[in-house]
């Protein structure tokens, strides 16, 4: 299998990005058998349309049946919203990214 596709958003994911954050999910999603990491790392601010669109592709993925997970390490924006929003034990969560087998 390859290696996933990493997808890395900054700054803040919100109403305002979510249109270019979904489009980024929705082309992943659709690489034939690619999994797909979203890393969170970087992302100081993220409200519920960002959260939406991270469940959709979650949703996606797992009736295609391939992996996917999320980057957020404990204490970050992302990390805390995915808590608060019950989230964290619903979508499979990294405290870092996989490391690329070789």
């Amino acid at each position: 299998m390859s290696e996933p596709l990493i997808i890395a958003p900054h700054g803040d994911l919100d109403i305002a990005s979510v249109g270019t954050f979904r489009a980024e999910l929705a082309q992943a999603a659709s690489q034939a058998e690619q999994d797909v990491v979203v890393d969170l790392s970087g992302v100081s601010f993220i409200d519920s349309s960002g959260l939406g669109a991270l469940v959709e592709v979650h949703n996606r993925m797992r009736r295609e049946q391939r992996d996917f997970a999320v980057v957020a390490p404990g204490g970050t924006a992302a990390a805390v919203l995915l808590n608060l929003s019950g989230l964290q034990g619903r979508l499979p969560v990294l405290e870092a990214r996989p490391r690329p087998t070789s």
